[in-house]
């Protein structure tokens, strides 16, 4: 009862576009509440500040910094230019780059909205002024820009291993090739639209010139390679590779580009704290509401509804995918990890799936969220640049969606396709 009236008291805010943040931790409050006592109100700080001590999310902050001074210090125009190199000759060829550039940029911020804000606001106006349509425009770019939460370095895998327990070296790994079929994906959805709607084809870069971007672009690629060779390798922790990813993403922008200024430094500072403090309030009040689900025995009560209904892994897996495809579209990726690892885990766990397999498949099927309504906040930033109303661009999506639905599906029913990197490491 106590964990149904949080629920209650969580959605009925959400209604009213109350911040997920104060929605969640309310909802907590008022749970504590009403179990007379039984839980005192304190434990809601308690569990606050326990879900924000932990180490590993200091890689949170520092993630964010390194795509900041990527964005303003020239590293993304080398990484779009790298792309327009790689596919951009292909009909409909600034489509291909706006999701190959997402997939190069995803590797380095780890955050979907960076890479919508960034990567989009460069190619959509970019699009549209070469006459491609605007809902088009839209979706390629919100949905791509998901693929940052699979492709490490990854903000909500660092929230699911702190949850959870998992390793984070594994999670990263593991999300990489999922990361690349849902690029794939969407490209080949890409090829049937442009050519159905005839987008013209970029005039092709000569050779020469095509050499001189892929140089000039290896120091950016080079943060990859430095931030998942470090962490495989066991040279450095995650939280130890956030800040060499935004160490040498703030050295290239202002010694190899020169477009970084130490003026700019002050504004930066000021909205990574900004950001960082939003994600750290939803992550502390989410703990706050996990753990009275927990306590309240929610955990045990929905496996025991799940296994009740049907023991086949097949279709309790459809059934966890369902459920978190709904959450998805109304909560927030980071809040969701929090709130549901604890509650689905011991279910999964119980048929033997494990936890690196369904700590992707969670963050899949979240990351569909991104660009779905209500919350879908790579969806209001893209229709944002483009300048264009939601329900204007929901059709083109369609095509998008079934495709990142298709390869979830993959995922979940071929665990092989997320351990086989992971599997490596042992």
């Amino acid at each position: 009862m106590v964990a149904l009236i949080s629920f209650i008291v969580m959605i009925g805010l959400m209604f009213i576009n109350v911040p997920i943040a104060i929605c969640t931790g309310l909802a907590a409050m008022v749970g504590m509440a009403v179990t007379n006592g039984a839980v005192p109100m304190i434990v809601s700080v308690q569990r606050m500040y326990v879900g924000m001590d932990s180490f590993t999310l200091i890689a949170v902050p520092l993630f964010i910094l390194a795509g900041r001074f990527m964005a303003l210090g020239g590293i993304t125009t080398d990484l779009i230019n790298l792309s327009r190199v790689m596919v951009g000759f292909l009909r409909g060829g600034l489509a291909y780059i706006n999701i190959v550039s997402s997939m190069f940029f995803a590797g380095i911020t780890g955050s979907a909205t960076s890479d919508t804000a960034s990567v989009g606001g460069i190619l959509i106006p970019t699009m549209i002024d070469n006459g491609y349509d605007r809902d088009f425009s839209v979706a390629v770019t919100a949905t791509s820009s998901t693929i940052g939460v699979l492709i490490p370095p990854s903000i909500p895998m660092v929230v699911y291993g702190v949850a959870s327990g998992a390793s984070i070296a594994k999670l990263f790994l593991g999300g990489m090739i999922p990361g690349i079929l849902v690029g794939l994906a969407l490209m080949l959805v890409t090829y049937i639209i442009t050519r159905q709607r005839n987008y013209p084809v970029d005039t092709k870069i000569p050779v020469r010139d095509a050499i001189k971007i892929v140089i000039k672009s290896i120091p950016a690629v080079m943060t990859i390679i430095i931030i998942l060779g470090g962490i495989i390798s066991g040279f450095f922790t995650p939280t130890e590779a956030a800040g060499i990813a935004a160490l040498y993403s703030f050295l290239l922008g202002t010694l190899y580009y020169r477009e970084l200024k130490l003026s700019d430094i002050g504004g930066i500072f000021v909205e990574v704290a900004v950001t960082t403090g939003m994600v750290a309030v939803m992550i502390a009040t989410a703990s706050s509401l996990g753990w009275l689900f927990a306590s309240q025995g929610v955990p045990k009560m929905l496996a025991n509804l799940i296994l009740g209904i049907t023991d086949n892994t097949f279709l309790i897996l459809l059934m966890i995918n369902l459920l978190l495809l709904f959450v998805g579209t109304w909560l927030d990726l980071s809040p969701a990890v929090i709130i549901f690892t604890p509650i689905l885990l011991p279910v999964v766990t119980s048929l033997g799936i494990d936890i690196i397999h369904f700590g992707v498949i969670m963050i899949m099927n979240l990351a569909i969220g991104l660009f779905t309504p209500p919350v879908g906040v790579c969806l209001f930033v893209s229709c944002g640049i483009a300048e264009i109303s939601i329900a204007e661009s929901i059709k083109a999506f369609i095509p998008f969606f079934l495709a990142m639905v298709a390869v979830l599906l993959l995922v979940t029913y071929f665990p092989q396709i997320v351990m086989l990197l992971p599997n490596l490491m042992t």
